[in-house]
Formats: structure tokens, C-alpha cells, sequence
């Protein structure tokens, strides 16, 4: 079947269901311990992705009857979160307990995740529901939590950090489809922003078995915001500034549903200059633009549901400090503008990016009492093109992948099964004689089954998963024909215990990764990283086995969390410079470490006064250590350690602020340690403090508004991982800036 009947015959099933309907409703109500009614709480029917909320009345309703053992999971600030099972018959009252601390895990033991059991395995999870009115940007949001860092070329091109590894070792997922956005390179971003997403799940190292085993860094799993049960149309306009790049960023979004079909619809569009150092010039060609379009529908008939999404997404940013040199012999004045021309502050440069994303999604879910059925199909098409001239592009490749997910999840007591399977079939073909790395396929196979136990305060779950991969490459212009198979089991075990206000976890993994075939096959310049990128067809497997434990503690006003891992990675693949130069580009090859570890311990507090009921704050400390134990050096593009504090204040008990508008405010103050331990061919990064600062204004209910100084003390500082660091002895990120956000709901 072709990709065209393939999708004919997926739009026919979400047809025929849709010509039912069902106008049976049944509801339930939400109190707090006194038995009060709790109102605006979130109800998520994670089993079918929908969101509800209660009224002033502390109820709920929702649309004909559900299997039994759905979940539906109730959460809101300032209570502890709570999953429940629906079960027919039954008064449907939830009780929800108060509590002010909410870092992590901590007062959020129970809550639904696409990953896995959160109880059981080590599973972060932040909400992106405002990410465009309170944060830079999707990808720096998501360092906020402990572990995580980001790897940039200038503001345009970001990539997560997990533990010191980023690259092909941190895998995305959008909706249950892996985004092979050009993943070997961290000159790539990362292919889509916060438009229409509701949170994103973390799992940190090996042990993410439902989703593939080349995720030895760490798993991304972003999921859009819910289907809204509501028959009137919702929805929210926002525009955000900053000055220092003079961004511009506009966002729409509207829900709707009736007789459970349900339709989301989203759009952005944002366009910035470059950026402004600390010493008032400008990074030339650091601007980007952006836009994208996404929507999705879905439908429920009794046990079955439907859901088809689609998103567009473009992006073109320049590539910044590049020049036909090594990046050491380049001057500041070469790369910088003392002045800013409007006129010409958004024009295309050379070099740039053009980037084209779509992806399209199909899931079908069917659940009856202890048993739910679902399968994923997926098909993601990506485009990269790099200009070093305005003629034709120096680099023309498209990626594509279809994707296939079948998977059985089964209760039986206090077990549960979870039974499936990824196909995948990935192909990069170069639109241009001109190439990086050769036209190439790659057919993924990865079988898996997963226990979980939960009993009281005690549990344990283990998996298994075995993964086959057919990598095939004939390329004449490149000369190579290749064609290998590589194959390995993963495995991941964990156990938790629960005694009085500690929980304690232990979990073990092991992982592989195989070859890429850009390590392999790589012959030619890479603009995005000034350099001549050489493969290696000896390459072989990465082995990875990671041990991590994890205590944490609370109380109302208290919370505690600490995490040590160590991780140890066999035939470790990187990519090292050489003494070789080839047309005025320095050549890098790729090689393998005999051995790498990768040791360290995440830290988490969070504090709330008794006396200052409004104030909270959380601190979060990162150390972090790599080895390649053959020349006793660390890796590459390792983030330093580091010490994050958030403080927030809550405004809205005071009468007279409230009275102005004021909502909340907030500090949020990053120090960097030196990073001493790089790898042979870096140097070393200085320490730095870097705070920003933020004001939240309720202008209305419906109108939102923050305001927010970034880089307060305009600091000079370049991260250890950013990708221009070490051109011109080190270009500095943005000095200070002044943003405003909006956002109207209605």
C-alpha cells in the first residue's frame, strides 16, 4: 500500500466513525479534605486525551460512559495531583489534599505519563502550556529542570542537553513520532516550537524501552494540549517583543467540540533580527524566522477513538560567526555591526538554513475495561537545505520516515503489560550532485514487552526489547555502497518503595546505539559548523549501562529530592578535529572511545514558608563529571555545573496589588561553574551568574501579561555549549534585554 491509499483509507475510518453520535452525559465532582468543592481543576482522560474542568461547583461532565480502569487524572496548583480509575456505577468524587510544594515528583506522585509509570521509572515532566508568555523560547524552558542544559548556535539553532549528551543520543518524539530532524548535527535545531503543545516528558539515560534504544542521553516525548470538552469555540491570541533582537512572534489557537469530535487548530509566526551583545553590537547574521500551522481532529464512539493531526513547520535561521577560516583565526570585527539598519535587519544572508518539517499522525485507541488497544502510523518528511551562495544550495537533503506502533497495554490485578512493537522505515536522498552524506536507508525493527508491579507502597517493573536495523547505502556520486545489519537487546529494570512522607527508587538499564550514517558516510563541508566532516566505516555499536537512585521527601512546606547515576558508554563514537585542513576548512574525523563515563548527582529543594504562604522557592544543583578513560580527558560540549534558583511570589491575596493588576513575580538566577573538566581539544569556560527577572499582570481574565528584563546585569558570557564559543576568542550570548508578552484568551 502507497502512501496515498494509506492515508485515503485512514481518513475512510475517521468517517465512518464520526457518523455516530453520543449525547449520554455523566459526570462527577472534586472536593478538597473539608468536603468544599475545588474549582477550575484539570480533568485528563490520558487514555484518550482529553481535558475537562470543573465549575464552581467542583463538577465535571463528560460525555457518555468510559471502559472501565480509565484514567483520568486530576490535577491543579496548590493540591496534590491524583489518578484515579473509572469504574461504572460508582459515585465519581475525588478528593484532592492541599500542598504548596510541587517540585518534581514531589506532591505529584500520581499522574499519567506516555512513558511509563511514573512511580516506577525516573520520569520528568514540565508543563508548556504558557511557554510562549513566560519563557525565551520551548527548548530554554526545558533547562530549567535539573540535568538539562542546551546547546546553541546563537538563538535560531537549539538543541537539548541531557546529562552532558545531546545529538542522535537525546531522542524526539512529537505525538508518538520520532523527529529525524538532522539529528547527527548540533547545528540543527530541533524542528518545532511550543506552538500547541500542552507538556513534555523526560526520561534522563537508557531506560526508555517503549521508544528505542539509541536514547543512551535521554528521551523527549512533547505532546500536544489536549482536545478541549467544550461545544462553544475556545481559543487565545498572543504576540511577544524583545529588543535586544527585536523578535516579533504571533500565536493563535482555537479548540472546539460536539457529540465528541474534537478540533484543535494552531498557527505562529515569528521573524527576529540579530541579536545584541553586552557591548551594544550586533552578532551579524544571528536572525531567524519562523512559522508553522498545525491542527488535529479526533472522534469517539463508545470504545473506540480516532485522532489524525498534521503540522507545517518553516524555518530559515542564519548561521552565525562563519567564515572561510578556522574559526580560531577569525576576528570579532569580522563577524559583529556596531550599527542596526531596519531596512535591512530581517533580509536573508549567507550562509543560512532553510528548513521544511511535516509531519503527519494517525492513532486509533481502543479500550474495554482492563485492556487498551492503540496503534500509531506516522509519516515525517524533513527538508535542509544550507546556502553558502545565493545560486543553489551547498547542501540539499531530505529525510523521511514512516513509522508503524502497535501496542497492547493489559491490567490483571496489580500487574500490567504493556506488549508492542516499532517499525520504522527512514530514508535520506540528496536533491543536489553536491553532499554531506550519501543518499542512504535505514529499516528499524524493535519488538518489546514490559512488566509492571504495583502493590501499597511497593512496585517494580522490568523490560526487554530487541532491535534490529538494516542500514543500506548506494550512492555513485559518492561512491559507496554499503550495506550492513546491526542488532542488540535492551533491557531496563526499576524498583520503588514508599514508607511515611520518603520515596525510594532504584532503577538499572541497558542500551545500544548503532552507527548513524553520517558518522559512517560523512565527505564533504558542513556549513553549519565551518568544518570538513570525515566518516568511518569501521564504525561499530555503543554500549551504555546506566545505574541511577533517586530519594525524595516533603512535607506541606518542604520538599526534597536527591539523584546520583553513573553511566558507562563502551565504543564511543565522537567527532575530533585533526591537523588537516581542505580548502581552508579543518577536517574532523570520527572515531570511537574504548570507554566513557559519566558520573554525577541532581539536587532538588523546594521551599515555602509557613509565614509566606505566596512565596516559593526552588533550587535545583546539577554536578556533573564525564572521562573518555583512553586519554583521561572529558567529552565534548559538556555543560558545567551549575546552580539554578527560581523564587516566585504570588500576588493575588494582596488586595491592593491585585487592585493594579499585579499577578506574580518571579526571579530566576542561574550560576555556571567554571568547566574545567573538556575534552583535549577545547578549553577552559569561566564561571558567570546570570539573572532574569519577570512580572506577571492579570489585566484582565481574559488578558495576560508579562513583562520580563533577561541577562539583568548584562553579563558577557558564552556557555561552554555553544557552538561559537571558541570563534574570536568567544562570542558572548545576548547582553541585556526588555521583553513584553500578551496573551488574550476567549
Amino acid at each position: 500500500m502507497n502512501l496515498k491509499s494509506l492515508f485515503k483509507t485512514l481518513i475512510f475510518t475517521v468517517l465512518i466513525s464520526c457518523c455516530y453520535s453520543v449525547t449520554a452525559q455523566n459526570s462527577g465532582f472534586v472536593k478538597d479534605s473539608e468536603n468544599q468543592p475545588i474549582d477550575n481543576v484539570s480533568v485528563f482522560i490520558a487514555d484518550q486525551n482529553i481535558l475537562l474542568k470543573t465549575n464552581k461547583l467542583g463538577e465535571f461532565f463528560f460525555e457518555s460512559k468510559f471502559p472501565n480502569n480509565t484514567y483520568l487524572n486530576f490535577y491543579k496548583n496548590g493540591y496534590v495531583s491524583k489518578l484515579v480509575k473509572y469504574k461504572e456505577g460508582s459515585e465519581f468524587i475525588v478528593f484532592l489534599k492541599k500542598l504548596h510544594v510541587t517540585l518534581d515528583e514531589v506532591g505529584v506522585v500520581e499522574s499519567y505519563s506516555e512513558l511509563g509509570n511514573t512511580k516506577l521509572t525516573n520520569i520528568d515532566k514540565k508543563s508548556l502550556e504558557n511557554v510562549f508568555l513566560r519563557d525565551n523560547s520551548m527548548v530554554e524552558s526545558i533547562t530549567q529542570l535539573s540535568g538539562v542544559d542546551i546547546v546553541s548556535s546563537g538563538l535560531g539553532i537549539q538543541k537539548v542537553v541531557v546529562r552532558g549528551l545531546s545529538g542522535m543520543r537525546v531522542v524526539t518524539y512529537l505525538n508518538g513520532m520520532q523527529i529525524n530532524n538532522q539529528q547527527w548535527a548540533n547545528d540543527h535545531g530541533i524542528g518545532f516550537t511550543d506552538l500547541g503543545l500542552g507538556e513534555v516528558e523526560l526520561i534522563k539515560g537508557s531506560s526508555a524501552l517503549k521508544y528505542g534504544s539509541e536514547a543512551i542521553g535521554g528521551l523527549l516525548f512533547f505532546k500536544d494540549y489536549p482536545f478541549v470538552s467544550n461545544k462553544k469555540i475556545n481559543g487565545y491570541i498572543a504576540s511577544k517583543f524583545d529588543n535586544s533582537s527585536f523578535l516579533s512572534s504571533s500565536q493563535f489557537g482555537l479548540n472546539w467540540n460536539k457529540n465528541n469530535f474534537f478540533f484543535n487548530l494552531f498557527g505562529q509566526y515569528s521573524i527576529s533580527s540579530d541579536y545584541r551583545l553586552p557591548n551594544n553590537d550586533y552578532l551579524f547574521n544571528s536572525r531567524f524566522n519562523q512559522n508553522a500551522i498545525k491542527f488535529s481532529v479526533a472522534h469517539r464512539y463508545k470504545n473506540l477513538q480516532n485522532i489524525f493531526r498534521y503540522q507545517y513547520h518553516y524555518e530559515n535561521p542564519g548561521i552565525p560567526a562563519h567564515a572561510h577560516v578556522d574559526p580560531a583565526d577569525i576576528n570579532i570585527e569580522d563577524i559583529t555591526s556596531s550599527s542596526f539598519d531596519f531596512n535591512d535587519a530581517y533580509k536573508l544572508l549567507t550562509p543560512y538554513q532553510l528548513v521544511n518539517n511535516q509531519l503527519f499522525n494517525y492513532n486509533l485507541n481502543y479500550l474495554s475495561n482492563n485492556l487498551k488497544l492503540s496503534l500509531h502510523l506516522g509519516h515525517f518528511i524533513n527538508n535542509l537545505q544550507e546556502y553558502e551562495k545565493w545560486t543553489r544550495p551547498a547542501f540539499d537533503l531530505t529525510i523521511s520516515n514512516t513509522q508503524i506502533t502497535p501496542n497492547i497495554r493489559y491490567k490483571i490485578k496489580d500487574l500490567t503489560f504493556n506488549l508492542g512493537s516499532q517499525l520504522s522505515v527512514l530514508d535520506n536522498k540528496n536533491n543536489e550532485d553536491e553532499r554531506l552524506v550519501p543518499d542512504a536507508s535505514t529499516l528499524n525493527v524493535g519488538p518489546y514487552v514490559i512488566l509492571d508491579y504495583e502493590k501499597n507502597n511497593f512496585g517494580f517493573n522490568s523490560g526487554i526489547r530487541y532491535d534490529y536495523k538494516h542500514l543500506k547505502s548506494e550512492d555513485n556520486i559518492s561512491n559507496i555502497n554499503y550495506d550492513n545489519e546491526f542488532s542488540n537487546t535492551s533491557f531496563s529494570s526499576g524498583i520503588y518503595y514508599k514508607f511515611l512522607d520518603n520515596v525510594l527508587r532504584f532503577t538499572y538499564s541497558g542500551s545500544y546505539r548503532a552507527p548513524h550514517f553520517s558518522e559512517l558516510f560523512s565527505d564533504g563541508v558542513h556549513h553549519g559548523t565551518n568544518r570538513y566532516e570525515l566518516g568511518n566505516e569501521n564504525l561499530d555499536i555503543e554500549y551504555a549501562d546506566q545505574f541511577e537512585l533517586k530519594y525524595q521527601w516533603a512535607n506541606e512546606h518542604f520538599g526534597f529530592v536527591l539523584n546520583p547515576f553513573l553511566q558507562n558508554i563502551s565504543d564511543f563514537i565522537s567527532i575530533v578535529p585533526t591537523d588537516t585542513f581542505i580548502s581552508s576548512y579543518r577536517v574532523y574525523n570520527y572515531k570511537q572511545y574504548n570507554n566513557v563515563e559519566i558520573k554525577g548527582v541532581e539536587m532538588n529543594l523546594h521551599y515555602h514558608p509557613h509565614q509566606l504562604h505566596n512565596l516559593h522557592i526552588e533550587q535545583s544543583y546539577t554536578f556533573l563529571q564525564t572521562k573518555n578513560k583512553d586519554d583521561q580527558y572529558g567529552l565534548a560540549l559538556v555543560p558545567a555545573n551549575s546552580i539554578k534558583t527560581k523564587i516566585l511570589f504570588d500576588l493575588n491575596d494582596y488586595e491592593r496589588l491585585v487592585k493594579y493588576k499585579f499577578d506574580y513575580l518571579s526571579f530566576y538566577h542561574v550560576y555556571k561553574f567554571s568547566q574545567e573538566d573538556f575534552a583535549e581539544y577545547e578549553e577552559l569556560t569561566e564561571s558567570y551568574n546570570l539573572i532574569n527577572f519577570q512580572l506577571g499582570l492579570k489585566l484582565s481574565d481574559k488578558l495576560l501579561c508579562t513583562i520580563g528584563i533577561n541577562n539583568l546585569l548584562n553579563k558577557e558570557y558564552s556557555p561552554h555549549t555553544s557552538r561559537i564559543r571558541g570563534v574570536a576568542g568567544g562570542v558572548p550570548n545576548p547582553g541585556r534585554s526588555f521583553n513584553i508578552n500578551l496573551k488574550y484568551e476567549f
